[in-house]
């Protein structure tokens, strides 16, 4: 961090695209089920899952559960594209929300961050409940959980930015959030926070006018820019 910029206390990290390959967990696991392009449907899934996501915070009615958002996303997507899964692949392919497979790379970066005396959190989309079980797979201590629960509203949306500064009482200044997507840079961006972008796939702003504090290819040279 550049000599003079206000103390970190916490760094923040998405999680399903920043910390964790969900294509890389859940693209097999669908293919095993006997799903034909397993890769576009794993890939439309996601896509579909964050438009519902999304469009709930506009919807009467409020936040639903990301559990039961990404099983809608499923059943959705399954049935445009004509596929059929038993009950029990349903089952596996859920539960694999559960226990997705960390970046080669994300839990030395974690350990560096806590080993310069950063507090380290998840802010992110899913249940706290699907948080949790994430954490406990990672070696690293994860500090504190920012769901989307507990903002009842879903990314872009301030409120699930403002969360470490509501709950722990720091100012925006003390803490940098982590972003896994373009659109994760911009709703953090709006709401005031600091901003790094791990873009692994080289991706651009929709607005080019909102730009992330730091950006770098990986969870390895962001903690080196975060040191």
């Amino acid at each position: 961090m550049a000599t003079g910029a206000p103390r970190l206390r916490l760094i923040t990290f998405d999680v399903y695209t920043a910390l964790f390959d969900y294509e890389g967990t859940l693209i097999p696991l669908v293919e095993s089920c006997g799903v034909a392009s397993a890769g576009a449907l794993v890939r439309q899934w996601r896509a579909k899952q964050l438009e519902y996501a999304q469009l709930t915070n506009s919807l009467p009615g409020g936040r639903l559960s990301f559990r039961l958002v990404t099983r809608r996303a499923l059943d959705y997507v399954l049935a445009r594209a004509g596929e059929r899964m038993s009950s029990r692949d349903l089952e596996r392919c859920m539960a694999a929300w559960d226990h997705l497979r960390p970046w080669p790379e994300a839990e030395r970066a974690l350990s560096q961050l806590a080993e310069r005396g950063f507090e380290l959190g998840m802010l992110s989309n899913g249940d706290e409940d699907m948080l949790r079980a994430l954490a406990a797979r990672l070696a690293v201590r994860i500090d504190h959980v920012f769901a989307s629960d507990r903002a009842g509203a879903y990314k872009p949306h301030s409120a699930i930015y403002a969360l470490p500064a509501k709950e722990l009482g720091i100012g925006t200044a003390e803490f940098v959030h982590v972003a896994g997507s373009g659109n994760d840079v911009l709703g953090a961006k709006l709401s005031g926070l600091r901003c790094a972008w791990s873009n692994r796939s080289g991706d651009l702003m929709i607005d080019p006018a909102v730009r992330p504090d730091y950006e770098a290819r990986d969870l390895a040279a962001l903690a080196e820019v975060l040191s």
